[in-house]
């Protein structure tokens, strides 16, 4: 299990791939966010996006299964207060593969607790050509070692 004391500032992990297909962009959105640009193909096709984009929060999806798969799952985080910043650059298509990595960007420690600090974490979603499609800034509580 890793504390707050080891978590860097400034290390780069990266956390796996993943590539989007229709049926997935679309089963995803006709649960969560149908709209046209996700879920109709040809209404879709007729909008600016020339074709099915994948929802912003199927990106976010995507990107903290594999944050939490591959890295968050071993760290003693007690939970979030927020996003600072939710930023989709670009869309997602299908046949796409995306690329997930994290920094720690930040470390705090509140006046009022001894039990954990403040990681403030950043996401980045890449595509195949390393374009960034998606940044996303989490203000997570991380239980210190010697609470």
């Amino acid at each position: 299990m890793r504390y707050f004391e080891d978590i860097p500032v400034g290390e780069e992990v990266e956390f796996g791939e993943w590539t989007l297909t229709e049926d997935e962009i679309i089963e995803f959105a006709e649960q969560w966010d149908p709209q046209p640009i996700h879920v109709d193909p040809e209404a879709a096709a007729e909008s600016v996006h020339g074709g099915i984009i994948a929802s912003g929060l199927h990106t976010v999806a995507i990107a903290m299964r594999l944050w939490v798969l591959e890295w968050l799952q071993d760290v003693s985080n007690l939970g979030a207060r927020g996003l600072s910043e939710l930023t989709w650059h670009d869309p997602v298509r299908p046949g796409e593969t995306l690329t997930v990595t994290g920094c720690a960007t930040e470390k705090t420690v509140p006046d009022e607790s001894r039990d954990h600090g403040w990681v403030s974490y950043e996401l980045a979603v890449y595509d195949a050509d390393g374009d960034r499609r998606m940044t996303m800034v989490s203000d997570m509580a991380v239980v210190r070692r010697d609470a």
